[in-house]
């Protein structure tokens, strides 16, 4: 989880908030050379309150458009 943090941090745009915000399908598309485990890692991020994004479930394609948001 952390090493997903920061891979966000990398390829993320920091808002006006402060916080850093990223597609699905950007982070997929990155993250996805390191492990194919990406999803099972954001629901367990989100559910430890490191990072938010909407819906139950990502699935490449369908949500690349999908923002997630990191918390810390």
């Amino acid at each position: 989880m952390e090493e997903m943090c920061l891979i966000i941090k990398e390829v993320g745009v920091q808002g006006r908030d402060g916080k850093i915000r990223v597609t699905f399908g950007r982070l997929f598309d990155r993250y996805v050379r390191i492990s194919d485990k990406v999803v099972g890692i954001l629901l367990r991020a989100r559910k430890h309150g490191y990072l938010d994004f909407e819906g139950e479930m990502l699935w490449q394609g369908v949500h690349d458009n999908v923002i997630i948001t990191l918390l810390e």
